[in-house]
């Protein structure tokens, strides 16, 4: 059994011994050893420098602290002198010296910090300078109002008799025509010429707005030959004036115009919204100078011929606050977020009581003012709350608004020469 075994042994080296695929094997993993096993897998870890050492380790802990000085002996003087002095004795016997008491017997009666921290802070209310004062009395005469009427008024809109131009502005980059109707390029009929129509009637001829045919150009210099009383802005899109309409809006603002922003497309937060507030900042840049909301008891609200107690709903029932940005604290930009345009393109009719549809009657004389027809057979649909008495209390909102637009520098003009 040895001798067979040993046999095979032998026979099975031999068989090794003479194939090539056994050499090449071993060589070939001969070779991968040898290369595997001269990669650095973990570099080896080398103690560090004595620089580093020295640079590095935290420092040893700070010496003791020195021991405490010798108690220094002050000398008051007993008996009164114009300017008392202490001599301080130092740890160096040699070395004295002589300061000076201060004098810290009170003067004036001590004030009560806290009755001074809660005492509300009373901030001065902004004044117009001589200058813009002139500037506003030239261009209220082209409102159709002189001294004795603004004199006679008392800052009281129904008190006025005011004659003035009425602009739809056009802008830049944006549909501003959005509630209007044209023919020929001249405004026709739309939001703004049904509201200017309802309130010459209301105020029974006091008042009488004439809405130009022409939008007004506010890049152009024709903004600054009118000076109208406010500008009509509205719009659905975004949009971003340019340079020429920033600076032509600036000085007109300056001279005692102002800018009626109406959002056609309601809601904050709309394409309108949020480019109306953003480019209304390019024209007033003050940090100081921010919308603010316009309050229940403002006179928009309270001193006027309507008085209103809430914010009327415009289109699809918006009901957000009304806003203002003043320039000297007076009204300079009024935004009304709650798509008031489109409710004014309601033509209520005399009385009150009921509209002018989409078509005119056969034997109308009148202006070319109407509903709009696309808003009423879209009532409750895509545009809701679309009706005579909300449409009405929009409207009662834009103769208050106007209202106040006209006499709001009252006061101030009264204590010009």
């Amino acid at each position: 059994m040895a001798q067979a075994s040993t046999f095979k042994d032998r026979q099975w080296f031999e068989k090794i011994s003479r194939s090539g695929y056994f050499f090449g094997a071993l060589l070939f993993h001969l070779i991968v050893f040898f290369m595997i096993a001269t990669w650095v897998i973990f570099p080896a870890f080398h103690p560090p420098t004595d620089d580093f050492t020295k640079t590095y380790l935290p420092p040893s802990a700070p010496p003791p602290p020195p021991p405490p000085p010798t108690p220094q002996t002050v000398q008051v003087p007993t008996t009164a002198v114009s300017t008392p002095t202490t001599t301080i004795t130092s740890v160096n016997p040699t070395a004295t010296f002589s300061v000076p008491m201060p004098d810290i017997t009170p003067t004036t009666t001590p004030t009560n910090v806290q009755q001074q921290m809660t005492q509300p802070v009373v901030s001065k209310p902004n004044s117009l300078s001589a200058e813009r004062l002139t500037q506003i009395a030239q261009t209220e005469q082209g409102w159709g109002r002189d001294r004795n009427n603004i004199l006679e008024s008392n800052s009281d809109p129904k008190n006025i008799t005011a004659k003035f131009p009425v602009y739809l502005a056009s802008y830049a980059n944006g549909d501003w025509g959005c509630n209007s109707i044209f023919h020929n390029g001249k405004l026709d009929a739309g939001s703004l010429p049904n509201l200017v129509a309802k309130i010459n009637e209301w105020s029974q001829g006091h008042i009488t707005g004439e809405v130009e045919p022409t939008p007004l150009n506010i890049g152009a210099p024709e903004l600054m030959d009118k000076k109208p009383p406010f500008i009509f802005f509205t719009g659905h899109k975004d949009f971003i004036l340019t340079d020429q309409e920033i600076q032509n809006l600036r000085d007109y603002l300056q001279v005692g115009g102002a800018i009626w922003g109406d959002n056609a497309l309601a809601g904050r937060g709309s394409r309108f919204d949020v480019a109306f507030r953003r480019e209304m900042k390019r024209v007033v840049p003050d940090l100081d100078k921010n919308f603010q909301p316009v309050l229940l008891t403002d006179d928009i609200f309270t001193k006027s011929w309507y008085p209103i107690s809430k914010v009327p709903e415009g289109m699809n029932y918006y009901a957000e606050p009304l806003e203002h940005l003043d320039i000297d604290g007076k009204l300079a930009i009024l935004y009304t977020p709650n798509d008031y345009s489109d409710m004014f393109s309601m033509r209520i009719l005399p009385g009150d009581t009921g509209i002018m549809g989409d078509r005119l009657p056969t034997n109308w004389t009148g202006p070319p003012l109407l509903t709009s027809g696309l808003f009423l057979h879209n009532n409750n649909v895509f545009f809701r709350n679309f009706t005579l008495p909300s449409c009405l209390a929009c409207q009662q909102l834009g103769m208050n608004i106007i209202g106040y637009m006209l006499v709001r520098f009252d006061k101030d003009l009264l204590l010009t020469p």
